[in-house]
C-alpha cells in the first residue's frame, strides 16, 4: 500500500507545472483559532484571513478576503464534518467611495461538550479570467483546537485526530503531530496530499507571524517536509502546487492553494501533583460513564461492559491503552487519551458515529 502511494505521489508531481497561469504569488487564505486549548462547552472563535501581500506574500498582512461561496467546517473526534458556515460574521468596516474595508476578514465560532481534537477547515473554489486564459483555484485552510476537561497542554499532548485527511478533493496539509500542544525545539513534520496522494518536491513555507520570518523546505518522496519548532508565536504553513487539470471552454488550468496555522506554545505549569489513582475517567461522546455500564456497539459487533472492563481496569499499567482502543475500534468506535495532569487522573474519551 505504502508503494502505491509512492508512485501515485510521483506520478502526481509529474503534473505540476513550474510556469502556472496565475501568477506564482497570489494571494492566499488562512484561519487562525482563538485558542489552541478551551473547555467543552466554551465557544472556539476562528479567523478566517486572507492576504499576505508583502515579504513575497509570505506574511499575515490582509488583502481582501474570503469570498462569499467559501465554506466553514469543523470535523469532530468521531470523524464528522460539519457545516458551520452560517455561524459566520464580519469583524470590520464596510468600504467606502472614500475607503477601503479595514480590518478585512470574517469569523466563525462553534462550541462542544465532547473532549478531543477538532479540525476546522475554510474550502473555496474560483475561477479567475484573464484578458487570455483562465484559471481554477482550490483552496483548502486548516486551524485546530483541542477541548479538554482540564485545558493544558499536558491533558492533551497525547491527542492523535489531528492528522483526519477532511478536504480529499483538493490539496490538504496533515500534521503529524500535535497542533495544539507543540512546545519551542520540537521536532515535528507535515504531509502535503493532493486529492488524498503524497505530494513530493514541493514547496512548503513555514510563517512566523511576529515577524513574517519564514522558510522555504521541499517535500520528500513521502510528501513529508520536518523542521524544529521556533519560538512560541503563531506559525502559517502553505503550500501553492498548480497543475495542468483543464476543463474545456471554462478553465485551462488548476492551481491549489494549502494552508495551515497552529501556535507554538511556552511548556505548561506543572499542576500540583498527588497520588494519582490508575483508573482512568472514561467519557463516550463526551458523556462520563460507569464502566460497569459502559457498552459500544457498532451495530453489528458488540463490546460488552464485562469485556471492556479489563482493559479499563488495565489501562495506563503499561500497555492498557493500546489494548483499550483495539477494543473499542473493534466495535467501530475511535479513542483519545487524556494523561493524568497534578492530582486528576487520566482520560479515556471514546467516540460512536
Amino acid at each position: 500500500m505504502k508503494l502505491k502511494k509512492k508512485i501515485a505521489g510521483v506520478a502526481l508531481a509529474a503534473m505540476l507545472t513550474l510556469g502556472a497561469a496565475a501568477p506564482v504569488f497570489a494571494h492566499d487564505g488562512w484561519s487562525q483559532t482563538s485558542a489552541p486549548i478551551v473547555a467543552p462547552g466554551q465557544v472556539s472563535y476562528v479567523e478566517l484571513m486572507y492576504g499576505n501581500h508583502s515579504n513575497e506574500h509570505k506574511s499575515y498582512r490582509l488583502e481582501g478576503q474570503w469570498g462569499s461561496t467559501s465554506k466553514v467546517y469543523v470535523t469532530t473526534p468521531a470523524g464528522q464534518k460539519s457545516d458551520i458556515t452560517g455561524t459566520r460574521f464580519y469583524t470590520g468596516e464596510p468600504a467606502t467611495e472614500t475607503t477601503p474595508a479595514l480590518n478585512n476578514f470574517f469569523v466563525a465560532s462553534f462550541k462542544s461538550n465532547v473532549p478531543g481534537a477538532y479540525i476546522i477547515s475554510t474550502e473555496a473554489d474560483s475561477v479567475y479570467k484573464g484578458a487570455d486564459a483562465a484559471t481554477r483555484t482550490l483552496r483548502s485552510a486548516k486551524s485546530f483546537v483541542a477541548i479538554s476537561d482540564i485545558p493544558v497542554i499536558d491533558r492533551v499532548k497525547a491527542l492523535t485526530g489531528f492528522s483526519k485527511e477532511v478536504s480529499p478533493d483538493r490539496a490538504e496539509l496533515i500534521p503529524l503531530f500535535n497542533p495544539a500542544a507543540v512546545t519551542p525545539g520540537e521536532k515535528v513534520s507535515i504531509e502535503l496530499l493532493l486529492k488524498g496522494k503524497p505530494l513530493t518536491n514541493t514547496a512548503v513555507d513555514i510563517i512566523r507571524r511576529s515577524n513574517s520570518e519564514a522558510v522555504e523546505l521541499k517535500t520528500d518522496d513521502k510528501g513529508v517536509v520536518s523542521f524544529t519548532t521556533g519560538a512560541a508565536d503563531y506559525y502559517l504553513v502553505r503550500a501553492k502546487p498548480s497543475t495542468t487539470e483543464a476543463k474545456e471552454g471554462e478553465y485551462s488550468a488548476t492551481n491549489y492553494e494549502a494552508t495551515m496555522t497552529f501556535t507554538v506554545q511556552n511548556k505548561s505549569v506543572k499542576l500540583p501533583g498527588s497520588a494519582v489513582s490508575a483508573k482512568p475517567h472514561v467519557y463516550v461522546n463526551g458523556n462520563v460513564v460507569a464502566v460497569s455500564s459502559l457498552t459500544v456497539s457498532n451495530g453489528t459487533t458488540k463490546v460488552d461492559a464485562a469485556f471492556i472492563k479489563q482493559y479499563v481496569d488495565a489501562a495506563y499499567k503499561g500497555t492498557g491503552a493500546v489494548t483499550l482502543r483495539s477494543a473499542a475500534e473493534e466495535a467501530g468506535a475511535s479513542v483519545e487519551y487524556f494523561p493524568a495532569v497534578g492530582g486528576n487522573q487520566a482520560a479515556v474519551a471514546i467516540y460512536t458515529k
